[in-house]
């Protein structure tokens, strides 16, 4: 499984690689990347978090699964309705504590008392992604949030979270081994100079959702049911079809009456509506059931 994640990192190095020396490709390649990535591992690693939740789960125990999932969803949509600057903060720090998990699964069980240092880690990724690309960041971010940084700004930003990241690693006894010092010296600058739409779908592809899927695979592979690629490749289909559909239809109805600007938005919304539960279930799952 380490040559399968090594392998699509490599795939991630070379597409953000391809976009950065040809930076006049249409903007549609990039929402078709963008679009790629997401489909094929992005949605599909959340689509399974019933099994990781209870691999023996029954037909009345996923009917509760399902209303408790849609009713965070719902609380959480309430909370963009009323509070969206609130919101907004909300989502980059579970979003920064969620992708920090990814880079330590292979070093042993996640643990609750090193919280800080995942989020830190994920916060310096996310950081350099928004940060890189900020014309197109507050584009999307426009209608909530107006917020003028330099580059000296936003370079110290980074800085502060680079170092207290790999401050806190060192007090959490967490080894810096060659990975880290790929993801620092190569993946970073990289990131930096990709559009936003390919460092984000990179990253969050390829540094973060094969990770996780993997981490499913191996815990749910002692499952005879899910025991292989192809029956556990059948269990992402449903869940993620639903979600990208329902994504599609709101999305094609938002072409009509929605700003580009407002639309990034909308998307932006929706994906951190199904992330909530996502993040809190993955989260149990790590730090419970899954062994390194």
């Amino acid at each position: 499984m380490d040559r399968i994640e090594n392998l699509s990192k490599a795939l991630g190095l070379g597409i953000a690689l391809l976009f950065i020396l040809l930076p006049n490709l249409p903007i549609a390649i990039q929402f078709g990347v963008f679009g790629l990535i997401l489909v094929l591992v992005g949605i599909p690693h959340g689509g399974i978090d019933h099994l990781i939740h209870n691999p023996d789960i029954r037909p009345r125990g996923l009917v509760h699964f399902i209303l408790g999932y849609l009713l965070l969803m719902l609380v959480y949509g309430l909370l963009w309705w009323l509070l969206p600057l609130a919101a907004l903060l909300a989502f980059l720090v579970m979003s920064a504590y969620h992708f920090g998990q990814s880079h330590f699964l292979g070093q042993g069980q996640i643990q609750t008392k090193e919280g800080l240092l995942y989020l830190l880690k994920g916060a310096f990724f996310l950081s350099v992604i928004l940060l890189g690309d900020w014309e197109m960041t507050q584009e999307i971010l426009s209608s909530i949030l107006s917020l003028q940084l330099d580059e000296e700004t936003r370079l110290a930003i980074m800085g502060v979270l680079m170092v207290s990241s790999l401050v806190t690693q060192g007090l959490n006894n967490k080894p810096f081994g060659l990975g880290d010092a790929l993801d620092f010296l190569v993946l970073v600058p990289i990131l930096y100079f990709s559009p936003l739409l390919i460092s984000f779908s990179v990253y969050f592809g390829f540094w973060h959702s094969i990770p996780s899927m993997l981490a499913e695979y191996k815990y749910l592979s002692q499952v005879p049911a899910f025991n292989s690629p192809l029956k556990f490749g059948k269990q992402l289909l449903p869940f993620s079809g639903i979600s990208l559909i329902g994504i599609g239809l709101l999305l094609f109805l938002g072409f009509e009456f929605l700003e580009s600007n407002e639309l990034y938005l909308l998307f932006f919304v929706m994906i951190s509506l199904i992330s909530l539960p996502h993040i809190l279930y993955m989260d149990t799952f790590l730090k419970e059931k899954f062994q390194n």
